[in-house]
């Protein structure tokens, strides 16, 4: 079952990456969260209102600021709490938060967020954690 997603979710990643988007869909009051990572208490990223984010890293909560516009993403600011947890848990919530500092850029449709650096090369898919936001077609 996990290979079947994590093939999936390439397959569509590809497709995100190698398509224009009609629009940029906004990332206000959206979640999203680590592929393979399991539902609660994986890590996520949650875009709220007013440019704030907040997510986990695995051990830490996180928060910290983001922009968006024209396709361009930028995460900053970001500052975890302090809990101690396995070292293997601490690398990865490293290197997940090292990655959203890294992010320049982004592509998203309903379910994958597409996480891009400067270059506009990959550097993580996320999957959508939230309800899709309702229609805005009547």
């Amino acid at each position: 079952m996990r290979f079947c997603l994590q093939v999936t979710v390439a397959i569509v990643a590809g497709a995100l990456s190698t398509s224009a988007l009609a629009h940029e869909e906004k990332l206000e009051g959206s979640e999203w969260g680590m592929v393979g990572d399991p539902e609660t208490g994986g890590r996520f990223i949650s875009f709220a209102g007013q440019g704030r984010l907040f997510g986990f890293g695995g051990c830490n909560r996180l928060n910290g600021t983001y922009t968006q516009h024209d396709g361009h993403l930028t995460i900053s600011d970001i500052a975890t709490t302090r809990m101690g947890c396995d070292a293997d848990i601490m690398r990865r919530e490293a290197e997940f938060i090292a990655m959203l500092g890294k992010v320049r850029g982004a592509k998203a449709d309903h379910t994958l967020l597409l996480l891009l650096d400067e270059a506009g090369s990959d550097l993580r898919t996320l999957i959508r954690r939230s309800p899709e936001p309702p229609s805005t077609e009547e």
